[in-house]
């Protein structure tokens, strides 16, 4: 998105800002499709225009303004990261050697063809090397050093219960498909994607040297293995309740559940006391995962091992595999027909292992020091509404009202970027290595996060980097989170009216604070405790809503046969359908006591705010990529997150003067009201 200037937030807290209400812009009425009838189809009037003249770019899998906008913003890193590299006389472990020498490495792609596979070939064999099943668990240990988390991952987490306190946490891992139901569902494009998945892994293990009869037994050994894990997986919508993956275990129930891996051997290389506190997600899972190292010969286990390196770090390697991870993962199964520029995935690749290094650096050149007291009086405001919205709801009760007022109260804001910036200053980045400085990133994201284990909680910490355009709401702290990135065009203005902003970010802020009463959000009181703080009868309504959500996005298709899961979006669908709520009340509330604005294009206040949220959510997306979504993303595709929750509002019904049989208007008995 565009250069952040956030003196930009809205007039209503900005009053002195030295121009008038009368010169700022609405939204962008070139994007708007006229032959469309916003009362029909609002995605495609709001913003149909724009997507018909701007396709999908060869190396995108969706595209609109607010996508452009992240992808600019990586020149703004790459202009970071030139500078950086460029530096000659950057101190050892400082900011600007850090980052500089990861980017130049990455640049070098010369140096990295030449390599091939040599940076992997002594992990390759150790694996080959190892004697029996436990020298292959200590090599597996290894591996988990350097995030290659297969068939299961160590992580930390808060505890549901004492949620000051970070626990450890074992999980479910060791898929190379998207989710368990890619191995399991017999439809066609499933079956296809196997398939395809089969012939990749071939191909993955011909390009490291193995001949065509071994590559092609290897891929069989790597599906029957995964096939057998994924049936012991939880599915996705089952993944979306807490209590499902809520199961506190002792060390002693650990090695009962699976008593053929070393536990002890593990933890001690964890350097974790074998008294800490402990999750087990998926029980299920870990006894399967036990019994394949009883049943499965250790050959098979090396196989194993050997494509999980290899499908982890191949978009570190030389070209080759790069190319082919991509012709499987960024081509079929997402859709896009090229790969990014060197340069761009290298700018990604520094903000996935040093978001905080280059974080600090973009903030400090793109993300203004007041930004954050402006953002917070926004958010401020968006949470007045939700207040006065939960206490007109006449399905709760007083007792359960208290409760989620509370909740409201206690909300944690967190605008731009830390407090506290992460000290990287001990990571070996080197600029002739790019493997090795891979590798090193990977092993100081693991040290950090495991380093907060048996710990209490340190809140200042982020689970996105600055420059990320996205936000998040975290139940267990009740927070949300609004990096600097998001915090542009066309999410955030400086030059627009208020309906705009609160139609755009005002949603996004609203959204984020819907989540903490979604399906799952509601389940965690406002200390951040997983416990049911409902009125058995209130809980009942809140549910019967929940249903209706669900219900009304199990009927989106996105093509014959194939629609959303209404269960599984149902979180985000919530989110939206609040989040555009309680921001129009904010922005009707913002009016008061003032002079109704002006109609600018032609367009009322209003009309303005729900444009800015079908511009600022006008993702055209690439089939396949909307299969993938449509299988494992919580979030709807970008016209349902459009229509779906604006279709339900009588605001909207009534900006637009929609007749009661318009298709963006839901049957009365047919509409979806959580908040």
């Amino acid at each position: 998105m565009s250069t952040i200037r956030i003196s930009l937030l809205l007039l209503t807290f900005l009053p002195q800002l030295l121009f008038s209400q009368s010169n700022l812009h609405g939204i962008d009425p070139t994007d708007l499709d006229r032959k469309a009838d916003p009362c029909n189809d609002f995605f495609e009037y709001a913003n149909g225009a724009w997507r018909a003249n701007h396709p999908i770019p060869a190396s995108m899998t969706r595209w609109s303004k607010r996508w452009e906008a992240g992808e600019s913003s990586k020149d703004k890193l790459k202009e970071i990261l030139e500078a950086a590299t460029a530096s000659k006389n950057a101190p050892k472990g400082s900011v600007d050697q850090i980052i500089g020498d990861y980017y130049g490495a990455c640049m070098d792609e010369s140096r990295v063809n030449a390599r091939g596979m040599e940076p992997i070939k002594p992990w390759i064999a150790r694996i080959d090397a190892a004697r029996d099943m436990p020298e292959l668990q200590r090599i597996m240990a290894d591996l988990h050093d350097i995030l290659v988390t297969d068939p299961f991952n160590f992580a930390s987490q808060q505890d549901f219960h004492k949620p000051t306190w970070v626990l450890a946490d074992i999980g479910a891992s060791g898929l190379g498909l998207p989710d368990r139901d890619y191995y399991l569902k017999p439809e066609p494009r499933f079956k296809e994607a196997r398939e395809k998945y089969v012939a990749h892994v071939a191909a993955m293990f011909k390009l490291a040297g193995w001949n065509e009869k071994t590559s092609a037994a290897a891929a069989e050994t790597i599906m029957k293995m995964e096939t057998k894990l994924a049936e012991a997986t939880l599915d996705n919508v089952t993944l979306r309740d807490p209590a499902a993956t809520d199961h506190n275990t002792t060390f002693a129930q650990l090695q009962a559940m699976a008593p053929h891996f070393d536990w002890a051997q593990y933890f001690q290389h964890k350097q974790i006391p074998q008294d800490v506190d402990l999750n087990v997600d998926q029980p299920r899972f870990m006894r399967e995962f036990d019994r394949q190292i009883q049943e499965t010969p250790l050959a098979d286990w090396k196989v194993y091992l050997k494509w999980h390196l290899l499908n982890s770090t191949a978009k570190s390697l030389a070209a080759p595999f790069v190319e082919e991870d991509f012709a499987f993962n960024g081509k079929y199964l997402s859709g896009a027909t090229e790969m990014k520029p060197r340069w761009k995935r290298c700018a990604e690749s520094a903000d996935n292992l040093l978001g905080e290094a280059l974080g600090k650096k973009y903030v400090e050149k793109y993300f203004p020091p007041d930004a954050k007291a402006r953002m917070q009086e926004l958010v401020r405001n968006l949470l007045a509404a939700m207040r006065d919205d939960i206490l007109t709801r006449p399905w709760m009760s007083d007792d359960t009202k208290e409760k989620a007022m509370a909740k409201v109260a206690t909300f944690n804001i967190k605008i731009g970027y830390p407090d506290q910036w992460k000290d990287y200053s001990h990571v070996d980045i080197r600029r002739d290595a790019f493997f090795e400085d891979v590798i090193a990133g990977r092993k100081f994201v693991e040290e950090d996060d495991r380093a907060t284990i048996g710990k209490l909680v340190d809140r200042g910490r982020w689970t996105m980097t600055p420059p990320t355009s996205n936000a998040y709401y975290t139940p267990l702290l009740n927070e949300i989170v609004f990096p600097a990135g998001i915090l542009q065009p066309p999410a955030f203005y400086n030059d627009a009216v208020d309906a705009v902003n609160y139609g755009a970010i005002g949603v996004v802020i609203g959204h984020e604070i819907s989540h903490g009463f979604d399906d799952q959000g509601a389940q965690f009181d406002y200390l951040g405790r997983l416990r049911n703080w409902w009125t058995d009868t209130d809980l009942k309504q809140f549910q019967e809503r929940e249903a209706c959500v669900a219900k009304q996005f199990d009927n989106y298709f996105i093509e014959p046969g194939v629609h959303h899961n209404g269960k599984l979006v149902l979180g985000e669908s919530i989110g939206d359908l609040g989040g555009a709520k309680i921001a129009f009340l904010a922005y009707e509330k913002s009016l008061e006591g003032k002079p109704r604005p002006a109609e600018i294009d032609g367009f009322t206040p209003d009309q303005q705010f729900f444009l800015a949220w079908g511009q600022f959510r006008g993702d055209e997306i690439r089939p396949a990529a909307q299969r993938l979504m449509v299988q494992t993303d919580p979030h709807p595709i970008a016209k349902y997150r459009v229509i779906g929750p604006l279709s339900n509002l009588p605001e909207f019904q009534r900006t637009f003067s929609c007749k009661a049989d318009a298709a963006m208007v839901r049957p009365q008995t047919e509409r979806c009201e959580v908040w």
